[in-house]
């Protein structure tokens, strides 16, 4: 039987008046607040979870954690309870498209000075969760929202907020809400160290982020694959393709940028989100002709598909394809020995003389 609730259908006095997406957990509704002149997005649990005590209690986390967040970048969580079997959360409606949307209407990728506006935003409200010892660890086209153009708050500024805390964890407690071997995110996005279930730090989200950026910015995510196998290892071994060489007009400089934010280990990323963004609006403006640094070379695993911009040899071909995998998903059994986690950088190569033609990029 279907779990989506019909318009009309009250649950704890809000009104469903319509079904506004599907997450890994559940739905989310458009629904009229019981006294309130006004409508919210209201979170509802699955019938399938609400009898697994797990989800329940990640569930209920996550307005616990979220509603700590007073931060124009990040969706309100207004309330929480209980309705029969189901459980629910009321959060902050926004009118607009998620940036996965945005994406179907531009496959090309987004304006890039409209990609760096929103990864900067998002990474403000991701600094502030992280000051507040909380980690969002599914940053994702799809839980990012971009507030209509005409919102009469912030005139012709569009905002962005992001949502979806439902795999949110408070640093202290990561151990108790997720089971061994579990990855809670998409498998796109994901950064090495949540793919082989290590311990994570804000770092996670800030490679979740850059992974987003490419994708806002190229259409394209960074890695893809024949196989899941396949992207977990890309996501652990290949350097990301250049953007500079997928979107016309972006300088190189921005590729440097974006390798940083994908780093194999925490250690080689920047210290917060802000100088991330910080660093990517400068890169934007950097001349389109200067070279880039070339990156280091890695082997390339076993079954990888370089994406778009990332060739392996003359014939190389470029696959466009996201994967298709569930939020929540597990670790491929063996993947722990399979990975092979870097260690730092060796020194960059020299940069060529004056006059001389940079060589072409590294085939990984």
């Amino acid at each position: 039987m279907s779990d989506e609730l019909a318009p009309g259908t009250v649950i704890a006095g809000y009104r469903i008046e319509r079904r506004l997406g599907s997450g890994g957990m559940g739905s989310v509704y458009l629904a009229k607040h019981p006294e309130l002149p006004r409508y919210d997005a209201l979170k509802v649990l699955g019938a399938g979870y609400s009898g697994d005590v797990a989800f329940r209690k990640r569930f209920l986390r996550e307005a616990e954690l979220a509603a700590r967040l007073d931060h124009q970048n990040v969706v309100t969580i207004y309330n929480r309870g209980t309705e029969g079997a189901r459980l629910w959360i009321a959060m902050q409606y926004v009118e607009g498209d998620d940036c996965s949307v945005l994406l179907k209407r531009n496959p090309g990728g987004l304006d890039p000075a409209v990609a760096v506006e929103i990864v900067s935003q998002i990474g403000r409200g991701l600094d502030r969760a992280h000051r507040e010892g909380m980690l969002h660890r599914d940053i994702k086209p799809a839980n990012i929202l971009v507030t209509a153009a005409d919102d009469e708050d912030d005139g012709d500024e569009r905002r962005a907020l992001l949502t979806d805390f439902g795999v949110a964890k408070g640093g202290e407690d990561t151990s108790q809400l997720t089971a061994v071997g579990t990855v809670l995110a998409t498998l796109a996005y994901a950064s090495p160290e949540q793919l082989c279930g290590e311990e994570l730090d804000p770092r996670s989200d800030q490679y979740s982020l850059a992974a987003t950026f490419f994708h806002l910015i190229t259409g394209k995510v960074p890695y893809t694959g024949a196989s899941t196998d396949a992207v977990i290892d890309a996501h652990f071994n290949a350097p990301p393709p250049r953007i500079s060489q997928i979107r016309d007009g972006v300088p190189p400089a921005v590729d440097a940028v974006v390798a940083r934010g994908l780093a194999k280990t925490p250690e080689e990323r920047f210290a917060t989100c802000k100088e991330f963004a910080t660093a990517l609006r400068s890169a934007l403006t950097a001349p389109v002709g200067r070279p880039a640094p070339r990156p280091v070379p890695r082997p390339t695993p076993p079954g990888y598909v370089p994406g778009p911009g990332h060739p392996s040899g003359p014939q190389a071909p470029a696959s466009a394809g996201r994967p298709s995998v569930p939020v929540q998903w597990s670790v491929a059994p063996g993947i722990r020995g399979q990975a092979n986690r870097p260690g730092p950088p060796p020194p960059r190569p020299p940069r060529p003389a004056a006059g001389q033609p940079a060589g072409p990029p590294s085939a990984g």
